[in-house]
């Protein structure tokens, strides 16, 4: 058997094409081999292999190697080519596999949910002639399930141009759409186009766009295979709505008073009858750590893949058989449901003393069942270090883990041991098996529920885990403890953010392929077909703050590119370290500082540093100090207070550079400079150079730098499943970012009051692009009409530039108003338009919550939000809502996207 491989690529100087096989024989076994290419005339590359009988099945892919010596593969799998019986020698025809836009429904949930094919009951089942001399097949992943290709040409064969005599091909191989021709009833040059037929009525909707395509010859004594690519659609593109609420927020008659995972399936029902197709939720990993209302913040992970037990249906898990306590559960239920927040840790205290009863009632059952069994082979790695982290946090008291009197440090025997079968401890470790295994059952149970529906429920992955989490318990080596993830300065919070999360070492992660990375999308992948990465940034660069600071304003960038004192000369900057790195506490900057407290504030925090110039007294030299302190006197601060403790963490920013904390003879300026009184008291001159070296250092210095690391990372990390892809890219965003988003081909978030482009106070829905997700609001901004409220100058400039209305703007965002915002966003080019659910409640008055201040989710700038929001009205009560539902609907339709 001989094939012989050609691709039209045009390569510069220096680059070649390999190709990469692998041989499958009829055991399956597997056998990799590279075949470098050669370049024929007018670049065509080829390559020619003689092949042993026992082979049954080839895959390749092509690679490009460039003159740095850095490959490229084409995208998506490995091609596939079943060897057949009737020819001995094969000619494959192809074309380079680029992103095209199209990856995306690739996805699964593209493959099983949206367009998901019913194969068995098909009618269509035409396979190739077994005797074909020619195969022409196009490559396409945008094809809804109820239409297919066909293709006419310049051949009796082929309808001679005729749509009537169009033929159909075979979907079979999906995504490749394949007809077998004979070579005898060609004459040459063969032209044809790919039409995209309506199955249900027989209906062309499109024809292939651009030229013809050509096929100068074939030969009949061998078979030739034709793969085509990029099929141009020339009508609208695939787009669809969702709606984005947290589980938690959920409301439901029979939840226990918090959204549970069950309630996915009424919202699942609400979103077929509203015409959505996605329901995104926030994180639900378990966050358990000192059982308080602290624990209510979803992003702060205990473990990557435990789920969170308060999503539990209790009555799923188990029912008590006594009926004395499951009257006072029933009791309790009724109480909490009858709250208009949902009261986390209240909930949680007793959703854990009904679970502790029916698992004393039924745990030894499960453990015996086949079930649990295969539950918890899959996910031992990960569930038994999980449960005795958290059997030890509850013994201890505390997730500290460093203080703890035993397994401070993790060791995978003594964990072991202490999780055998045989330990006093089982039955109170193995509690957690129980719990994840009816998380995961629940859980799996919804996901088939919503893909049956076909709606997609998307996942969120959080760019950081807890310090005091079972990961960095684990896999100290990791993490960077001694610094803290966060945000710079954005308009979530003038100080940036503080998440208090370790950052990641990636040259550690880098060794095995970041598998660590890989395991985490894997577990998500069980339980969503999309997922949202939260704070994507984080893959070019994370904000690193240093572990003694609460502000984000002394953090860094990292990886990075900070200055030598050389460099910085060279800009005209001459070097002077205490003025640059020390906090610039000038007896004025106080008294600006302090105001009427000035004369408290020196005397109890500051000492003499020369004339009219102070320092820290030790005690409070460091933000952590100054928060030690006054947490110390209570929550019960005064005005005073609050005063004073943030006027001490802004003179703690009062620096003009900060030292690297890898190469101390390395600086980085200091996000936003230009506020400080240090930088004000500067010369004219001086207060330039420092401005060029700013834009400098935050602007340009660093993109192709950020590319590269991303381009790292991301690729391995998103081929480890094949769930749809999209990036929270929002805050400081460096050039490169879009850049590798597009390359990567996954989707954008774009929020209408927060332009991407420079000087825009409003952005344009219109304006964005297809691969996007593109939203009013998110989870730590006001919904539409609580914003409306925070600042009337702004909403009236919105009102005028960005709705186009003329006059004054109401002064609360009405309905009409709320449903032509919503209108703007489902007109919008995005592929995805998911809308929070309080923007789609906020189109009727009657639906609408009364008080739109009550709706918000989170404040980005307070690290202790308490995360308690829920929905107003019964999902009960929602999907049978006529008149709103069939509102929603209406607007999904007349915009082209049910």
């Amino acid at each position: 058997m001989s094939i012989h491989f050609s691709i039209h690529f045009i390569t510069k100087w220096g680059e070649s094409l390999t190709l990469l096989l692998r041989f499958i024989n009829s055991d399956g076994i597997i056998s990799e081999h590279t075949k470098e290419m050669f370049c024929d005339a007018g670049f065509i590359w080829k390559a020619d292999l003689r092949l042993s009988p026992e082979v049954e099945l080839i895959e390749y892919q092509y690679e490009l190697k460039n003159t740095e010596a850095t490959v490229v593969r084409e995208s998506g799998d490995y091609r596939k080519l079943p060897i057949p019986t009737h020819k001995k020698d094969i000619r494959i025809v192809d074309s380079w596999r680029s992103p095209n836009g199209d990856s995306a429904f690739g996805s699964l949930v593209f493959r099983d949910c949206y367009f998901k094919r019913d194969i068995a009951n098909d009618t269509y089942t035409d396979a190739l002639p077994a005797d074909a001399s020619l195969v022409l097949q196009v490559h396409c992943l945008q094809v809804e399930s109820h239409r297919h290709f066909a293709i006419v040409g310049n051949q009796e064969c082929l309808g001679n141009w005729d749509v009537t005599k169009k033929v159909r091909l075979t979907g079979e191989n999906f995504p490749l759409w394949s007809v077998g021709l004979s070579v005898d009833e060609i004459k040459f040059p063969l032209e044809y186009k790919y039409l995209l037929v309506d199955t249900a009525t027989d209906e062309v909707l499109a024809w292939g766009g651009g030229p013809n395509r050509v096929l100068q010859t074939a030969d009949k004594k061998s078979l030739t295979v034709v793969t085509d690519e990029h099929f141009l659609r020339t009508i609208a593109p695939w787009r669809a709505a969702g709606v984005a609420i947290p589980v938690f927020s959920l409301r439901s008659k029979k939840s226990f008073g918090i959204g549970e995972f069950y309630d996915l399936k009424l919202m699942t029902d609400w979103a077929v009858c509203t015409g959505q197709k996605m329901i995104q939720t926030l994180p639900i990993n378990d966050t358990i750590l000192y059982h308080s209302n602290y624990d209510s913040y979803p992003y702060n992970a205990v473990s990557v893949y435990a789920l969170h037990p308060v999503y539990l249906n209790l009555e799923a898990v188990g029912k008590l058989k006594d009926p004395g306590r499951k009257a006072y559960f029933t009791a309790r239920k009724k109480e909490f449901n009858a709250k208009t927040f949902a009261d986390y840790q209240v909930v949680m205290d007793a959703k854990w003393e009904y679970l502790k009863e029916v698992y004393a009632e039924s745990g030894a059952k499960v453990f015996k069942s086949e079930e649990f069994c295969l539950f918890f082979d899959k996910n031992k790695e990960w569930l038994v270090p999980y449960a005795v982290f958290s059997f030890l946090r509850d013994k201890f008291g505390t997730p500290e883990f460093h203080t703890w009197p035993e397994y401070s440090v993790y060791n995978r025997e003594n964990v072991d041991v202490l999780a055998s079968v045989s330990s006093e401890s089982y039955y109170d470790i193995a509690f957690f098996y129980f719990l994840q295994y009816h998380l995961d059952k629940q859980l799996s149970e919804v996901h088939d529920y919503a893909r049956s529906r076909g709606i997609c429920i998307k996942g969120d992955i959080p760019i950081g885990v807890s310090p005091r989490s079972v990961d960095a318990w684990m896999n100290p080596e990791m993490f960077n403890t001694s610094m803290q993830a966060g945000a710079p300065p954005d308009d979530f919070s003038e100080t940036g953010q503080n998440w208090g999360f370790p950052t990641y070492n990636w040259e550690r992660m880098e060794q095995d392929n970041y598998l660590w990375w890989k395991n985490r999308f894997k577990k998500l992948a069980e339980y969503f077909d999309a997922y949202r990465i939260d704070h994507i940034l984080g893959f070019f660069r994370i904000w690193e703050i240093p572990q003694d600071a609460v502000w984000g304003l002394t953090g860094t960038f990292n990886p990075s590119l900070p200055f030598t004192i050389s460099e910085l000369e060279a800009k005209g900057l001459r070097w002077e370290e205490d003025r640059f790195l020390k906090p610039y506490l000038q007896e004025h900057v106080l008294q600006a500082v302090f105001g009427q407290y000035y004369d408290e504030a020196v005397r109890v925090y500051f000492e003499k540093d020369g004339w009219q110039r102070y320092k820290f007294k030790e005690k409070f030299n460091t933000q952590r100090k100054v928060e030690h302190h006054f947490t110390s006197l209570g929550y019960n601060f005064s005005t005073k207070d609050v005063l004073i403790r943030d006027g001490l963490y802004k003179l703690h920013c009062e620096v003009l550079f900060l030292r690297d904390a890898r190469q101390p003879d390395r600086f980085h300026p200091r996000i936003s400079m230009h506020s400080s009184a240090t930088f004000r008291d500067l010369s004219e001159s001086m207060r330039r150079t420092l401005d060029s070296i700013y834009v400098d250092y935050f602007y340009h210095r660093h993109n192709e730098f950020w590319k590269k690391q991303a381009l790292k990372k991301l690729p391995a990390l998103l081929s480890a499943t094949n769930m749809l892809v999209c990036g929270e890219d929002l805050g400081m965003v460096p050039d490169s970012v879009p850049e590798v988003m597009r390359q990567l081909e996954i989707l954008s978030l774009e929020i209408q009051r927060m332009p991407k482009k420079p000087h825009h106070e409003f952005a344009m829905p219109c304006d964005a692009p297809y691969l996007s997700v593109c939203t009013t609001s998110t989870h730590d901004m006001n919904p539409v009409r609580a914003w409306w409220l925070e600042d009337h100058t702004i909403t009236q400039r919105f009102y005028n530039r960005a709705l186009g209305l003329q006059g004054p703007a109401p002064e609360k965002c009405e309905p009409w108003i709320a449903e032509r915002i919503v209108n703007q966003h489902l007109e919008s080019p995005s592929m995805l338009i998911i809308l929070p659910w309080q923007d789609w409640m906020a189109i009727d008055e009657k639906y609408a919550h009364e008080n739109p201040l009550s709706e918000r989710i989170n404040v980005p700038s307070n690290p202790r939000n308490f995360w308690c929001y829920r929905m107003h009205i019964y999902l009960e009560d929602l999907v049978k809502a006529t008149d709103i539902n069939q509102h929603i609907l209406q607007l999904i339709t007349a915009n082209g996207r049910l």
